[in-house]
């Protein structure tokens, strides 16, 4: 900025001020478009890769400023498999809420923010569901195949 005069320092400004609200709501859109992969087995534990599809699934940051669901699980396990297809279900119930969704393989974390989430709340069972408040803070945090319609209720009690 050396040898600028004060109008163009102001435009830079301006401009980067603009580019971080543009460039912020992006970086924290989370997981979108859930979906089952093809040929996810809901009776045998067969490797068919990880069964939750989704845009941006490699998003796990924190601090959007709304509550996050988290859900965690692995490949080839029928009981992630049962659990993803209510995921799948309580992301389109919900997606259009204030309600962000981080979706993690704990076999195979996508990136540092993926493996510190795993080091944070996951208890070594999958599939496992974790709730985060606005500030990031779990409230809530079950293990194991659980009725969409109770986690609906969690969700709802914190999402406004």
């Amino acid at each position: 900025m050396v040898g600028m005069n004060k109008i163009d320092r102001n435009r830079i400004s301006v401009t980067a001020v603009l580019l971080a609200a543009i460039i912020a709501p992006m970086a924290a859109s989370a997981a979108e478009n859930l979906s089952l992969r093809k040929g996810v087995s809901f009776t045998d534990d067969k490797d068919n890769g990880f069964p939750i599809l989704a845009d941006k699934i490699e998003d796990a940051t924190i601090g959007s400023g709304k509550p996050t669901f988290i859900f965690f699980g692995a490949s080839g396990d029928l009981n992630t498999n049962r659990q993803a297809k209510r995921l799948v279900g309580l992301y389109n119930k919900f997606k259009t809420k204030n309600l962000k969704f981080i979706v993690i393989d704990v076999d195979h974390a996508a990136n540092p923010q993926a493996t510190e989430l795993i080091k944070k709340h996951y208890k070594g069972y999958i599939p496992c569901q974790v709730l985060l408040d606005n500030a990031g803070t779990s409230t809530w945090s079950k293990s194991g195949e659980i009725p969409e319609g109770d986690v609906a209720k969690e969700i709802e009690a914190r999402v406004k």
